[in-house]
């Protein structure tokens, strides 16, 4: 989980808070996951949700190019991952925030409140 992530949390009601905190850890990718993908498939971005490129990875290696690409993930692998992990920790938030709204002042609530103040 990273640092925007967890200002983001800070931000949520209790439930939401313990929804993400309990949903996200299982929805989150590994690297070294997606090294194994990477070596033995060229299907890391299948494990990364991200299909269409994997598709286009695998087109373009037949004329070489996809080959390039491949070996340049090798090195680009955390950032990937990392940017898989922060889209899905915001659908998490979103989905948290779906599921367990905040409380909203009832309109007698703010009358009554509004009473006692001119009272």
């Amino acid at each position: 989980m990273d640092a925007q992530t967890r200002v983001e949390i800070q931000n949520l009601t209790e439930q939401q808070q313990m929804y993400v905190i309990q949903t996200l850890p299982a929805k989150e990718k590994t690297v070294s996951t997606a090294y194994i993908f990477w070596v033995l498939f060229g299907a890391h971005y299948f494990y990364l949700n991200r299909p269409f490129k994997n598709l286009i990875l695998w087109v373009l290696s037949y004329i070489y190019i996809g080959f390039i690409w491949w070996f340049y993930d090798l090195f680009r692998m955390q950032r990937l991952v990392a940017e898989c992990n922060r889209e899905i920790a915001r659908q998490v938030i979103h989905d948290a925030i779906l599921l367990y709204p905040k409380p909203q002042k009832l309109h007698s609530e703010t009358i009554d409140a509004e009473y006692k103040e001119a009272g």
